[in-house]
């Protein structure tokens, strides 16, 4: 048995005036029920923990412990300090452990959700036995009791039975962050860690304390780069960051170091405790795009890649037009104003002719990472003030996690049993209509502001299975906190506050907007379809009510989109001023609580499909929403093709529209490009080799460009071929309908002094780019602008641009969240 009585002391609700409210500026004096605020951040104030790491090297029959990394009050020292941790999982049926050893205590929880029991051991080999006894009891088929809950994490695990959480009383500029990032010397293509010659020339170094370091190899040598390799080791150590971030860090960087150190037989010893690193394979999910990384855990330090932080950016935004490093600091407005640029593939000859320049190139690529950290990581780090995660697994670990993990570190706290997931489907989803299409404007943007949120405190949402009422209680408090911030925000008047508070009320926005996917996600314990579909049905009926409202007032709906309704405005209504009256006044119609909010004008809309339009706004710039008129995974030229094609149907200019097709088909015929990568296709492979090659064999698949050159690259190179892995391609061969497969190249062996290029596969694309206008003329108008001049020559003389009515089909959005 434990040999201490009041273990279950760590895991009780401590008495009423606990939590930690020292975390958020407003939380003492706002909130009257500190308890809420105990949910929501920890029922533990200790500030300036930096790190939890469990002690796992130890035997595992010895007590599990973990270590504390807590940064000194000035910021200065990193003190330590040991602490028990008790290994714990929830059980449906205490039963399936009788007869098992005396290794573990358990107590009935309150309340008659499914896992009704808490059992806590001493030791983590007492705690993998008794899983391995339930595995053995259970009747589930899929190997994942569904007797058990589990925390999986052992940092997680402690922080959720003491109620401690990491950064308290901390600034993000008090956390210390070093950049990283390494230069390859490669004569034979993409470097190749296992070939003895393709050695690390450069490391580039920065922190967050303005201090800056490239190392780089003095001879081309083993020894020469095993001395580079220590010497990398040692400043780390001596820097003592608790945070290494890098852009690609894991695929490239980290994974590149580590084979390197062990063919010199160096330790990468950049742990805290003087560990190496633990690597695993591990993957994360951006939208419709899975990534599969070597990820690495450092003792005592968070790792972070800046590159996942970009992605995960863009799946809200949809405007970036890659996930490289300088694009990325461009879009940003982060690259310095002398920043130099090498290509890839010229690595090798800067290192050979201008050393220098190659220096300054690494450099510049560390003080953009750093930039683009600070800027993208503030969210992450004040959720790691609340979530009972690290700093690491917080940036790592998606929002059904976050919210659940939330819940069940109270539920624990409270010692209330916990809900299982109810299987089914949400069958309702958010309204979505297109009413007009066209060019149209002036166009005003109403939006009901926080709409689910709003539905889901209003109408007392609450998923049957939190008996304790978590749900409703922390929504409501992270909502007023968010407003707060935003007050504060507004009345900074300095731009790092003003920052530092963004970052805080998006870090509160992003728990917010997970409540509801939480409730229609499968395999969350606290989810509810039922409720789920009744925000959706709320949500419809509300819009529906704004649309009748609008037309009542003279507006003109064009479409509908999950939460806001774009619109004509009534002639007498014009102006900014006037519009955002108009629009505020809606909120008048609208039940109690629900808020409709201006949120932007426009000059002009090209409305084409349903989720699929663009905005001009009075400054010019042009906002997309939407696939279908432009895609990322489209060939550069068709892309710009299609951009200057709306700029043109906003201007109503169908000459210059018939210009530029005549200039992008002679720019085609002459093989006039900027580079490859203008008519290159860049492809993300969503599985992996084997699996690939297992669809195709079995008949489930036909072969893909994308994976046979992914085939022919891991041949080449020796350099290993990921899921999530993006591949860049060229077709080649004279007609325009090749087989793709049989007639690719990848985009780094073109030759823009032998151009091999489809000329007429590409003259077909730029067809296809063009037929996306169709809607918008008659059959025969079109034929006219989109093809060759004949004898007659070309006039829009009588061409006009149509507007139509598409038959509303009131569909719902059938995406969720998670």
């Amino acid at each position: 048995m434990l040999t201490r009585p009041d273990v279950f002391a760590r895991f009780q609700r401590p008495d009423a005036g606990t939590g930690s409210t020292d975390s958020t500026p407003t939380a003492k004096d706002a909130n009257p029920n500190p308890d809420v605020d105990a949910a929501l951040f920890g029922k533990d104030p200790t500030p300036r923990i930096v790190d939890i790491e469990p002690l796992m090297d130890a035997p595992s029959d010895e007590p599990a412990r973990v270590r504390l990394y807590q940064r000194s009050e000035d910021g200065r020292r990193i003190t330590t300090e040991e602490d028990r941790l008790f290994p714990f999982f929830f059980i449906s049926d205490i039963t399936l452990l009788r007869g098992h050893r005396s290794t573990f205590k358990f107590t009935e929880l309150e309340g008659d959700n499914h896992y009704r029991y808490l059992v806590i051991f001493n030791t983590w080999a007492d705690y993998w036995n008794a899983i391995r006894t339930v595995e053995h009891r259970s009747t589930t088929d899929d190997g994942r009791p569904d007797e058990l809950y589990q925390v999986g994490s052992p940092a997680q695990q402690y922080m959720m039975q003491t109620g401690k959480t990491c950064f308290l009383e901390m600034k993000p500029g008090d956390l210390h962050r070093l950049q990283l990032d390494i230069e390859v010397y490669s004569e034979q293509g993409f470097p190749n860690a296992k070939r003895p010659d393709d050695r690390i020339i450069i490391v580039a170094l920065s922190d967050n304390r303005d201090w800056t370091k490239v190392l780089h190899l003095d001879a081309s040598t083993d020894d020469a780069e095993r001395d580079l390799l220590c010497t990398l080791v040692n400043v780390i150590r001596e820097r003592d960051p608790d945070v290494i971030e890098g852009y690609n860090c894991f695929s490239f960087d980290f994974d590149y170091i580590l084979k390197r150190c062990e063919r010199h037989g160096v330790d990468f010893a950049i742990g805290r405790d003087g560990s190496t690193p633990r690597t695993y394979e591990s993957s994360m999910r951006f939208a419709e795009r899975t990534v599969d990384y070597p990820a690495m855990a450092v003792h005592g330090r968070h790792v972070i890649d800046v590159y996942f932080q970009v992605m995960a950016f863009d799946v809200f935004k949809r405007d970036l037009p890659d996930y490289s490093l300088k694009t990325a600091a461009k879009y940003f407005g982060f690259a310095p104003e002398d920043r130099t640029y090498i290509p890839g593939d010229e690595i090798d000859r800067y290192w050979r002719e201008d050393r220098d320049r190659l220096l300054d190139y690494a450099l510049d690529d560390v003080i953009e990472t750093e930039r683009l950290a600070r800027h993208l990581s503030g969210s992450t780090f004040y959720l790691t003030q609340m979530l009972p995660m690290t700093y690491g697994g917080a940036a790592r670990r998606g929002p059904a996690s976050k919210i659940e993990s939330l819940f069940v570190r109270e539920y624990l706290r409270k010692r209330h049993s916990l809900p299982r997931s109810e299987w089914g489907t949400q069958s309702m989803g958010g309204y979505t209509d297109i009413f007009m299409t066209g060019v149209l404007g002036p166009v005003v943007y109403a939006d009901v502001e926080s709409l689910y949120p709003s539905i889901m405190l209003n109408y007392d949402i609450q998923p049957a299975g939190d008996r304790l009422g978590v749900f409703p209680q922390l929504l409501d408090r992270l909502t007023n906190l968010r407003l707060e911030t935003k007050q504060a925000m507004r009345d900074a008047a300095d731009d790092k506050v003003r920052s530092e508070l963004d970052a805080r009320q998006n870090s509160y926005k992003v728990l917010i907007n997970s409540f509801y996917g939480n409730l229609g996600f499968t395999l969350a314990i606290f989810n509810d379809f039922e409720e789920a579909d009744r925000v959706a049905r709320i949500g419809q009926q509300i819009l529906r009510d704004l649309i009748s409202e609008i037309q009542d007032r003279g507006g003109t709906v064009i479409e509908v989109d999950t939460d806001g309704v774009l619109f004509v405005p009534p002639d007498d209504v014009r102006g900014e001023d006037n519009e955002i009256q108009f629009t505020r006044d809606l909120t008048s119609a609208m039940p109690e609580g629900i808020r409709v909010g201006f949120d932007g004008r426009f000059q002009k809309m090209l409305s084409y499909k349903k989720k699929n339009y663009a905005l001009r706004t009075y400054d010019g710039s042009l906002k997309f929403k939407g696939s279908s008129l432009i895609s990322r995974s489209n060939e550069k030229f068709g892309r710009r093709f299609v951009r200057e094609a709306i700029e043109l149907l906003l201007e109503r200019d169908v000459e210059g529209l018939h210009e530029l097709y005549i200039r992008y088909r002679e720019s085609i015929e002459a093989h006039d490009w900027e580079n490859v990568y203008s008519f290159a296709r860049t492809e993300t492979l969503k599985d992996t080799i084997e699996q690939y090659e297992r669809d195709v064999q079995e008949g489930d698949r036909p072969r893909a460009a994308t994976y046979e050159l992914a085939k022919r690259r891991m041949q080449a190179t020796g350099q290993t071929i990921r899921k999530g892995d993006r591949i860049s391609y060229y077709i080649t061969g004279d007609d325009p309908n090749v087989t793709a497969f049989k007639n690719c190249r990848l985009a780094t062996e073109w030759d823009p002094d032998q151009p091999d290029e489809n000329t007429a596969y590409y003259l077909k694309r730029l067809d296809q780019f063009s037929r996306k206008f169709e809607v918008f003329f008659s059959d025969a108008d079109f034929r006219l602008i989109f093809s060759p001049e004949d004898l007659f020559g070309f006039s829009a003389d009588g061409i006009e641009i149509q507007k139509t009515r598409p038959t509303s089909d009131v569909r719902t959005d059938e995406n969720v969240p998670f």
